[in-house]
């Protein structure tokens, strides 16, 4: 191929000059772009993952003992915060809810502990039942305090007369008057002089209308306690409605 000539050079234009010139590499910005978002997406599919996992995973011996351990140290609210996530995951819940709520009894957060143990009453020992008990009928839960008092007894706990004393002052406090009556005289069979046992049995019977009974009981009451206001003030009131 010949050269070209002068002229020939000089007249070819920018239109011939780019033809000659080599192509340009792509740019990789795009490239570039579509790397990160694929790197993005992959995070967040495993951040998703991970979350899923967290949710669902099942309640682990180290999660329980941290529990454990957060109760014994005094910190209630965090132990009962995480509660709330382990239960939802646990494989045995009741056998959870047993175990940390006996932790909290154990430390003598009996609150947290009857809100765990209420929904196992049948895996608790007598002792656990008579402690809910008298902590329910103190919060002013009569009913539930009677049936922890009978889970109590039901369990082996032997009838003595403070028992029977604490667990008629529940029934008749929840209405159950007749079942109270019972009580309150199994409980001064045991123990004639407990006075307050005797005052509650007299004003439940006065408060079912069995005026005679109750007055029966209200002077064997003074007997033992002559100046005892509220007897006094209760015979006055029997033998007005006679």
């Amino acid at each position: 191929m010949g050269r070209l000539k002068s002229e020939e050079r000089i007249t070819k234009g920018p239109e011939d000059a780019a033809s000659v010139l080599p192509e340009r590499p792509p740019r990789r910005r795009g490239r570039r772009l579509g790397l990160i978002l694929a790197i993005l997406g992959s995070a967040a599919v495993l951040g998703a993952a991970y979350g899923y996992y967290l949710l669902h995973r099942q309640t682990t011996e180290a999660e329980i003992a941290h529990i454990e351990s957060l109760i014994v140290s005094g910190k209630n609210d965090e132990a009962r915060a995480l509660m709330v996530g382990a239960q939802e995951r646990s494989g045995d819940v009741d056998a959870l809810r047993l175990r940390v709520g006996r932790a909290f009894l154990h430390e003598g957060q009996t609150g947290p502990a009857t809100a765990l143990l209420f929904k196992v009453q049948g895996s608790l020992i007598k002792e656990e039942q008579l402690a809910i008990a008298e902590y329910l009928l103190g919060a002013g839960d009569p009913f539930s305090a009677t049936r922890f008092f009978e889970g109590a007894m039901a369990a082996g706990l032997p009838r003595t007369a403070p028992l029977l004393d604490r667990y008629a002052q529940a029934l008749s406090i929840s209405g159950n008057g007749f079942a109270a009556v019972a009580a309150f005289r199994e409980c001064l069979a045991l123990d004639p002089t407990r006075v307050a046992a005797r005052m509650n049995l007299a004003a439940t019977l006065a408060n079912l209308g069995r005026l005679e009974e109750a007055r029966v009981e209200t002077l064997a009451l003074l007997k033992i306690e002559p100046g005892n206001t509220k007897a006094l003030q209760l015979l006055t009131a029997l033998d007005a409605a006679r």
